[in-house]
């Protein structure tokens, strides 16, 4: 598939039912081994968390045939993360989440092309900083977090392999 077939567009109250249908096979595919079981609230609540709120957003890549290939999402940090509290003032950082890319179209570019959305939404929010977690064992997921300039700041040990990562937000 080519990479400029590929629509990238903020989801909307229309898209809910494709995306959590791409979000849990991806959360399945991933996350259902070893005993890992996804956190799946935000994905059942996709409007309350990503269309509504004015500083959220989610954005989905679709197939020149409109089926969901990726997606990815942006909130601002709410300090839930235990080893982290108090590290992130609130208004000011934003966490991605929920990036994902269909399995045979990874490493096409299309993770770049969702996280410049990212980008240029937490610039125009008025987010300084973004924050993220992904977790060693997900295929490239840290590799390409660490290509994009993120920087580790915490890595817990365990089997969930939880790697966290920043980044400040700067002008196009």
């Amino acid at each position: 598939m080519e990479g400029r077939n590929i629509m990238i567009r903020k989801i909307n109250n229309n898209d809910i039912a494709s995306v959590q249908k791409f979000l849990l096979g991806q959360l399945e595919d991933l996350f259902s081994h070893d005993g890992q079981s996804a956190i799946t609230d935000d994905v059942w609540g996709l409007a309350k968390l990503y269309i509504e709120p004015d500083r959220n957003q989610m954005w989905a890549a679709f197939s020149p045939e409109g089926t969901v290939i990726g997606t990815i999402a942006i909130c601002e940090y709410n300090d839930r993360i235990t080893i982290l509290k108090g590290r992130y003032p609130r208004k000011t950082t934003a966490e991605i989440g929920r990036c994902y890319i269909e399995k045979t179209l990874r490493r096409q570019g299309i993770g770049s092309r969702l996280l410049e959305e990212v980008k240029a939404f937490a610039y125009e929010k008025e987010y300084e900083i973004i924050y993220l977690h992904t977790h060693r064992f997900l295929p490239g997921g840290f590799h390409f977090w660490e290509k994009q300039g993120f920087r580790i700041i915490v890595e817990e040990k365990g089997d969930a392999q939880i790697v966290h990562m920043e980044k400040p937000v700067v002008p196009k």
